[in-house]
């Protein structure tokens, strides 16, 4: 089998909810082969080391933190033959994979990496769609409330290395509030399944900006519970690459209409009328008559000459 060929597969496996001893028996192959493709697909960027740990089934994942908890033991075996004592069936070397990669600096690195990726997207979303709703001179006044605009403005002033743009110093919060006051134009060009439902968009990016302060700033003892991870995670995934078309949905969704009306049968050609309006046929088309059978009326002529010629044309008659 083509190696790069493995890793897709691998990669692909894993992403729809697989774990590693899974993917080896889907695959034939050792489970040491899978988790080296799968380290190299990490190291590609294609998928982050809490992937693999997220890869085990919820109920596995939170019966090996239990058997931790309670036996204080962190042997894969020791706890792979607890869980088959609980009538968990776990395989021993996805417990390992497990204990490798939920450590706090492998999953908070990962979770800091999610939540920046949210907003640096959300970010770019906002200003794309307002440059091209309002043009390249008037999106920030027209796209950004004046109260987002003021604050930015006086942040850029604090800092002494300040950025071009004051956009740059808006922060999560204050992308949501752009977010909830100009929903009218901005929903258009979100995910469907998204644009949906504005207020559970709008509890979502609250919920991400608590566990956004809990991972920057480790310091204050905030705890995060498997439950939040999956929430980035799932998050991450629904909100998608946010790219803006060229076109609004509301255009888009216009144009089709006008499509669909174009494309209705319509009924019977209307045939023109062949009746004057005494009620007499009118004449539409005439007979005409080839110039060389045709002799110019004399009249025409300026002199005997011209009329009597073969090569005589007249001119057109405007007395």
């Amino acid at each position: 089998m083509n190696v790069m060929f493995k890793r897709e597969q691998a990669c692909s496996l894993l992403k729809q909810g697989n774990s590693p001893s899974e993917i080896a028996r889907i695959m034939r192959v050792r489970t040491s082969d899978v988790l080296y493709d799968l380290w190299s697909k990490i190291g590609e960027g294609e998928l982050r080391r809490s992937d693999i740990a997220f890869s085990l089934k919820r109920d596995c994942r939170k019966a090996i933190e239990e058997v931790m908890e309670k036996e204080k033991t962190s042997s894969p075996a020791g706890i792979a033959r607890e869980l088959q004592k609980r009538g968990i069936q776990c395989d021993r070397f996805d417990v390992r994979v497990y204990l490798d990669f939920r450590r706090a600096p492998v999953v908070l690195g990962d979770m800091y990496e999610i939540v920046r990726n949210v907003e640096v997207r959300l970010h770019r979303f906002l200003k794309a769609v307002f440059i091209l709703e309002f043009g390249e001179e008037e999106w920030w006044r027209n796209g950004v409330p004046d109260n987002i605009r003021a604050e930015c403005a006086a942040l850029r002033e604090k800092d002494p290395d300040p950025t071009l743009e004051p956009y740059n110093y808006t922060h999560l919060i204050a992308l949501r509030e752009i977010l909830d006051r100009k929903w009218a134009i901005l929903s258009q060009y979100l995910p469907a399944e998204v644009a949906q439902n504005k207020k559970e968009l709008l509890e979502r990016l609250l919920q991400l900006n608590s566990i956004r302060n809990n991972v920057m700033h480790p310091v204050r003892g905030g705890q995060l519970a498997e439950e939040e991870f999956e929430f980035v995670f799932n998050l991450d995934s629904e909100l998608g690459p946010l790219n803006v078309s060229q076109q609004s949905k509301a255009s888009q969704d216009q144009e089709q209409k006008e499509r669909k009306e174009q494309d209705k049968p319509s009924g019977p050609a209307e045939q023109p009328s062949t009746e004057s309006k005494a009620g007499a046929p009118v004449q539409l088309v005439t007979k005409l008559a080839s110039l060389d059978a045709t002799k110019a009326p004399p009249e025409f002529a300026a002199t005997e000459q011209q009329a009597d010629g073969e090569d005589f044309i007249p001119s057109v008659r405007t007395g």
